[in-house]
């Protein structure tokens, strides 16, 4: 009985099959790039090696940039400083556009309003909401929410970016930030 029926499975698989490539390249090539932050695509990252330290613990954690901490992003052909390459790691890496933002991140809070002096909380409530900057409400708790893990990568003396940038041909993911506990 099958074989009576065999030009019509053959169609349906094919069928199936296309209708199954159909779904692949869209979820590929579409889909993907509107759910996972756009196109990916290489950037230079300009990593602090060192810590920064001030003498108040807490601005100190809101302001001073830590060892593995990105600076900037920048694109591919970005040409450098004799002083920037001396100074901090370059690394480059494939991200899509919110990896690219989200790799220097400050940590924020919101602001209760009602701590803040009377003052301003009079100036806060005459404000219309719209008109209000939401940044306004926050404030900066840690300088980074991410930063690059060295040891991953293998980098733990800076004095060796006297010589060169140890990973120059090198290109690297997500896989080398972490969130900072």
């Amino acid at each position: 009985m099958l074989l009576k029926y065999w030009r019509l499975i053959v169609f349906v698989l094919g069928v199936i099959a296309l209708l199954g490539g159909i779904f692949w390249l869209v979820n590929k090539f579409v889909i993907q790039k509107i759910f996972n932050g756009g196109e990916t695509k290489t950037y230079q990252v300009l990593v602090k090696t060192y810590d920064d330290k001030l003498s108040d613990p807490e601005e100190d954690k809101r302001s001073s940039m830590k060892k593995g901490y990105v600076v900037g992003v920048y694109e591919e052909n970005h040409q450098w400083s004799d002083s920037e390459k001396v100074s901090y790691l370059i690394l480059k890496m494939k991200l899509n556009e919110k990896e690219a933002q989200k790799i220097t991140e400050q940590v924020k809070e919101e602001i209760d309003i009602k701590t803040l002096p009377e003052e301003q909380q009079k100036m806060m409530k005459e404000q219309k909401k719209e008109e209000r900057n939401p940044d306004d409400l926050t404030r900066v708790v840690a300088a980074r929410k991410y930063k690059i893990n060295l040891e991953k990568i293998g980098f733990s003396d800076m004095n060796v970016l006297l010589k060169g940038q140890p990973f120059e041909g090198q290109v690297f993911g997500w896989e080398i930030v972490e969130k900072i506990k």
